[in-house]
């Protein structure tokens, strides 16, 4: 998979399995995969989110630094 922003991955994702026929039985291993990958997407989301409600409840100076390195670290 190309580097992408990771909200556009977790979308890509979303979209994927939406397109997995409902009632189908057990998952199939592409399924499976799609789903851990999703769930790894958002799991760094969410600890994104976590350092960014840091910085911001700290007020911490050093936010351009960091939020620069996170952005271009996909690309």
């Amino acid at each position: 998979m190309p580097a992408r922003r990771l909200d556009d991955r977790i979308r890509q994702l979303c979209a994927e399995l939406a397109k997995t026929p409902a009632g189908s039985g057990p998952l199939s291993p592409e399924v499976d995969a799609t789903l851990q990958e999703l769930l790894a997407a958002i799991h760094e989301k969410m600890e994104r989110l976590r350092k960014l409600a840091a910085r911001k409840l700290l007020k911490t100076t050093d936010k351009n630094v960091e939020d620069a390195k996170e952005r271009r670290a996909l690309l």
